[in-house]
């Protein structure tokens, strides 16, 4: 039998060897692998029953089969069509596999002969919160269901795995083939000559004889949106990203929350997000509602008044008294034109030279050298180990004592065929008990920054310095993981808390002495004006409240979509949700062809179902964090390293109430959180 390029040992990764073609035999030796030791763990005599040989053997009895699957996972999520059908074959042999072990009878029944036969005693804390963890799950996942019942409950969850991957693959397709035509240069007014001159060989490569084609990426568009002068083209840009190619994921939608509530149903819970919040630290729906809906409330009046000032910049801006905002001015949280304008003014801020301070290396090097201060670590780039793209950059890390711990590949800009928005992810967790670091944790950071041009390197706004450093904070949680056992990563905690270790790590970009560390003029090589590092850490704050009104827009649509329908699912309307939450929250419509809600990867197509509440949940956790930090020193590698062994290492080895305690002394709440916003608590 030839060589299967995705078949290697679990703890390595070849990238530039793997063939989609190989996907569908690879699947197949490996769920054969793990069957085989899941039948041998079945036909154990209770009475011989360990931890070991029954929860840890069946644990890791799929290590080659998940190694498969993520690989084939990632590599869509970066390459895309080469790799679309391999992976739409992956969900599906996954989403059945992983149906037939979760509700498995008799692994369940071996799991409470491990439990009813060893005391408490005689395992260690973590082996016994795996258990207790893994019993729960089973029982709540369904495993006691009559036959019947049983048997519906594996056809939601494959239809449900086989709707989220063709609505994250209908996403990518939509954006690939998104963007506007622009027939005179005067209407990219605003735009760098090396935009401009981007579109128009864009142009012709689409066999336009004249012309410019501004093909979306991220990018591209929040160039659009925050510089073009020209509003006919921001707006046409702004439809065309709401509208484009996103009708496929419409009736998906309509049935994926059907599928989830009938689920919900079935496993004996009102809605499906008390299904999914019950074994997170809201506990359930309402909990994740009222807080949600109290942060709307106090936030609210703000956000008015943002807009409202707003809107009064925009008249004075376009000489207009009587200039409305519309949705392509303000649906988004992030500084468009006007708002990108009254920045400017406000604080004295050209934001085209105040990027040539920010060169994606100079970003790097500053933010490698702050977590090296704080968790006692060094970065080695690695240029001899193989990559899916030419972009995509690796980085060894190693500890104090020169052990190499992780391993990462980052990929960091934006092309045709990648998904969009950043991410982290892990694919491989090294064996860390009784301190051995033998081989080293290995995953990926990914975001959609600018290209860097012949001339020109990646220069960056400091929303995209932000993105770098939120995906390196999930990174960095990976990487310092020293849990007992591997079951219980980072990847494993509540996820709820699992976005604090990432945007905490957002908040040291914006001390003055970090600041001066990520930051050097491309061309001159000069350090960044005192000046203007004043001017950037006052104006962090510029329309805080508005950026906020964004997520609560999110998280009120996505617990509305999975909570209010219970009785009805098929009147789950998610454009229509989503356009009343816009309303409510800002006060402005959204315009009636927005479309935007079908590309809400996040909840149909992520973890995040139920649970986009998670962002602000965490976000008032971390706040809370970095304000010890400010007191005592965000440079202080004594605080680094205690943060480090008590929260990062930690992984989920102990519930995320009690990390939040052992680091603050007492449990969080949201007073940090409004204070870094302006708000009086």
């Amino acid at each position: 039998m030839a060589k299967n390029t995705l078949i290697h040992p679990i703890d390595e990764l070849r990238f530039g060897t793997y063939d989609p073609k190989d996907a569908s035999q690879a699947l197949k030796i490996t769920e054969k692998l793990a069957w085989e030791r899941i039948d041998r763990i079945l036909h154990l005599d209770p009475k011989d029953r360990t931890f070991e040989n029954t929860v840890l053997a069946l644990t890791r009895s799929t290590d080659e089969f998940d190694a498969v699957v993520s690989i084939i996972g990632h590599l869509e999520s970066v390459l895309g069509e080469p790799w679309r059908k391999a992976d739409i074959l992956s969900s599906t042999v996954a989403s059945k596999f992983y149906n037939e072990i979760n509700l498995h009878t008799g692994l369940y029944k071996a799991f409470k002969e491990v439990d009813s036969r060893l005391k408490i005693k005689e395992l260690t804390k973590a082996q016994n919160k795996l258990l207790t963890d893994m019993i729960r799950e089973y029982k709540r996942g369904g495993v006691d269901l009559p036959p019947a019942e049983k048997e519906r409950l594996k056809e939601i969850n494959k239809e449900l795995s086989r709707s989220s991957t063709k609505f994250s693959q209908n996403t990518v397709k939509a954006n690939d083939k998104t963007g506007i035509c622009v027939t005179n240069k005067a209407d990219l007014d605003g735009l760098s000559d090396e935009f401009i001159k981007e579109a128009a060989e864009n142009a012709k490569i689409k066999g336009k004889t004249a012309g410019y084609w501004v093909s979306f990426n991220e990018p591209n568009f929040m160039s659009v949106m925050s510089l073009c002068t020209v509003a006919s083209t921001r707006k046409a840009m702004f439809k065309a990203v709401k509208t484009t190619g996103l009708s496929p994921n419409l009736p998906l939608a309509k049935k994926i929350l059907e599928l989830r509530y009938e689920k919900a149903k079935l496993l004996g819970y009102k809605t499906y997000a008390d299904f999914v919040l019950k074994s997170r630290m809201a506990k359930n729906g309402k909990t994740a509602r009222t807080f949600i809906d109290n942060l709307t409330k106090t936030y609210k009046p703000i956000i008015k008044r943002e807009l409202r000032n707003l809107e009064n910049f925009a008249r004075k801006y376009e000489n207009n008294p009587k200039y409305k905002l519309d949705a392509s001015d303000i649906d988004s949280g992030l500084d468009w034109f006007y708002a990108h304008k009254q920045r400017e003014k406000l604080f004295d801020i050209n934001e085209s030279v105040a990027k040539e301070y920010f060169p994606i290396e100079k970003v790097l090097s500053g933010m490698f050298e702050t977590l090296s201060i704080l968790y006692g670590v060094k970065f080695i780039k690695n240029s001899s180990i193989k990559r899916w793209h030419k972009d995509v950059e690796i980085y060894e890390i190693h500890d104090e004592l020169g052990k190499h711990i992780a391993t990462v590949w980052c990929d960091w800009f934006a092309r045709k065929n990648k998904q969009g928005n950043a991410w982290m992810n892990a694919y491989y967790v090294a064996d860390r008990a009784d301190g051995k670091v033998d081989k080293p944790h290995l995953g990926y950071v990914i975001a959609n920054l600018p290209l860097p041009t012949k001339t020109v390197p990646s220069l960056l706004k400091p929303r995209d310095v932000e993105t770098i450093w939120h995906e390196f904070g999930h990174f960095m949680h990976l990487a310092l993981g020293r849990t007992e056992l591997v079951e219980q990563s980072m990847m494993d905690i509540e996820w709820d808390f699992v976005e604090a270790p990432s945007q905490i790590f957002e908040n040291w970009i914006w001390q003055p002495e970090i600041l001066t560390k990520i930051t050097s003029h491309y061309k001159t090589e000069k350090k960044i004006p005192d000046s203007l590092v004043k001017k950037l850490i006052a104006a962090r704050q510029f329309r805080a409240s508005s950026k906020n009104a964004s997520q609560f827009i999110y998280a009120k649509t996505d617990l509305m979509l999975h909570m209010d329908y219970a009785k009805d699912p098929s009147k789950a309307d998610t454009v229509a949700v989503n356009h009343k939450n816009k309303l409510a929250v800002r006060g402005y419509p959204a315009e009636e062809w927005d479309k935007g809600a079908l590309s809400f990867n996040h909840i149909f197509a992520g973890g995040y179902a139920a649970a986009y509440y998670s962002y602000k949940w965490a976000e008032a956790i971390e706040a809370d964090f970095f304000e010890r930090f400010q007191k005592e020193g965000v440079l202080n590698s004594k605080l680094g390293r205690e943060y480090r062994d008590k929260v990062l290492a930690r992984g989920a080895e102990i519930p995320a109430t009690t990390l939040v305690k052992d680091f603050l002394g007492r449990q969080s709440n949201i007073k940090a959180m409004l204070r870094r916003d302006g708000i009086k608590p």
